[in-house]
């Protein structure tokens, strides 16, 4: 396959201002508490999860 002639733009990384819970997770502790204090601040926002509305009843 033959090299490309231009160089491949792509768009910039910004800082990630929208978590999902499953993400906050994997965080060390002190990453953990610096994004949760943001959460709580307004800065960033928590994606919603399908289970938000409530568990079905069958999982009790």
């Amino acid at each position: 396959m033959p090299k490309r002639k231009e160089v491949e733009k792509f768009a910039e990384q910004t800082e990630k201002d929208c978590w999902h819970a499953y993400s906050l997770q994997m965080l060390t502790p002190s990453r953990f508490t610096a994004v949760v204090g943001k959460i709580l601040k307004g800065n960033y926002s928590l994606l919603n999860t399908k289970f938000e509305k409530g568990v079905p009843a069958r999982f009790y």
